[in-house]
């Protein structure tokens, strides 16, 4: 118990930086806390409940962190923006949560890739905008690793700090598989790779 309040407790550490005036170059392993903690609750109703628990506190955490400064303007405002994308965030999980527990792990992740996407995509385009805490839009403060956005867009950026999760985890998972840490490696660094030589040569 308590080693899962400390995966959920490093897990917000990790996501709320770069809201906070900070580096968004911890987004890339935020959630591996969470995947852990997610890998290790049983097929069962009362762990899906757990489950649903551990992530509703992530999730109400980070966003609670990040958007009390709408207080400033209405005291309702960090209330219904923490309920409502912890919401969106805790729905792309657990359907992942659900699908890892019934189907290959592989498949899972395509779904949590898929519904977070989605529900991001939807919260920036529906009639209650709110684009503030889109993964994506954490690399403000570190705009040279993010240059190839002007090709993905934010949600480019989004897809690349889920699969750097998901790969870290399984590194993480497999620990003696070097396989496994020169691909999430390559994740990680290739598109900043990338991003640097745009940055270099801008004229």
């Amino acid at each position: 118990m308590l080693r899962k309040f400390a995966a959920v407790a490093l897990s917000v550490a990790l996501l709320s930086p770069a809201w906070l005036s900070g580096t968004g170059l911890t987004l890339p392993v935020a959630l591996v806390p969470l995947l852990w903690i997610e890998s290790v609750q049983p097929a069962t109703r009362r762990g899906w409940w757990g489950m649903l628990g551990w992530a509703a506190l992530v999730f109400v955490l980070w966003n609670a962190a990040t958007v009390w400064w709408i207080g400033y303007a209405t005291p309702v405002g960090p209330v219904a923006a923490t309920l409502v994308s912890a919401s969106l965030n805790l729905f792309a999980f657990m359907l992942f949560h659900t699908v890892s527990k019934r189907a290959p792990r592989a498949l899972a992740s395509t779904v949590l890739v898929a519904a977070w996407i989605t529900t991001e995509y939807w919260y920036t385009a529906g009639d209650f905008s709110w684009p503030w805490l889109v993964l994506g839009n954490g690399f403000s403060h570190d705009v040279w690793a993010v240059q190839w956005y002007e090709y993905t867009g934010v949600f480019g950026g989004s897809l690349w700090v889920l699969l750097c999760n998901i790969l870290f985890f399984e590194a993480w998972q497999a620990r003696r598989s070097v396989r496994r840490w020169v691909a999430a490696g390559c994740m990680l660094l290739l598109p900043m790779l990338l991003s640097l030589g745009i940055w270099l040569s801008w004229e």
